[in-house]
């Protein structure tokens, strides 16, 4: 499924070119949020992740737009790690689609930030003591403030907030916004 919604930026929010901010969410029930910046308006176009590799390049590359290359183009990874108790099956296949995303990324020339969860997921205030159900609902509740005209789901809503964290990290290091 892919969604767009369109924001028109403040005056002080503009950055001096053309830029991508691509979040994603690496699990296999992830999805990308990719965020063009086109002087003052700002398109957002989301996909969950597709169950191929080849899927997820063509999906990838067919929203990146030909203006963008390695000096205008970033892309903030979730950081993520295996967890106690989670079987060597699903540590695999999640490694294996992190490792899908990193050469997709590279081969469109993609600069990649990893980010821990805990740090992308403070800027929305999420309360530390909600269980992951509770996290999802409430990150998905998120979301959709921010991104009104995007059909939201569990499954691109992480991503979403992710990109976002992304911009507001760049304009921040622009030294656009003041840090949180």
């Amino acid at each position: 499924m892919e969604q767009n919604g369109n924001l028109i930026l403040n005056d002080d929010l503009i950055f001096e070119e053309d830029i991508l901010i691509i979040g994603i969410d690496p699990g296999k029930n992830g999805g990308a949020a990719l965020i063009y910046i086109d002087q003052q308006i700002e398109n957002i176009n989301v996909f969950r992740c597709p169950s191929t590799p080849e899927g997820m390049a063509e999906e990838l590359s067919s929203k990146i737009p030909v203006s963008v290359g390695k000096h205008n183009a970033f892309c903030f990874m979730e950081h993520v790690h295996a967890f106690p108790g989670q079987g060597v099956v699903s540590t695999f296949s999640f490694g294996q689609n992190l490792g899908q995303w990193e050469g997709i990324l590279a081969s469109q020339d993609v600069n990649v930030e990893y980010v821990a969860p805990r740090k992308w997921m403070d800027i929305y205030n999420t309360p530390s003591k909600l269980t992951r159900r509770m996290r999802k609902r409430y990150l998905r509740e998120q979301a959709e403030i921010i991104y009104p005209n995007v059909k939201m789901t569990f499954n691109i809503s992480d991503a979403i907030l992710i990109a976002n964290y992304g911009k507001q990290t760049l304009l921040e290091r622009k030294g656009v916004i003041d840090e949180q």
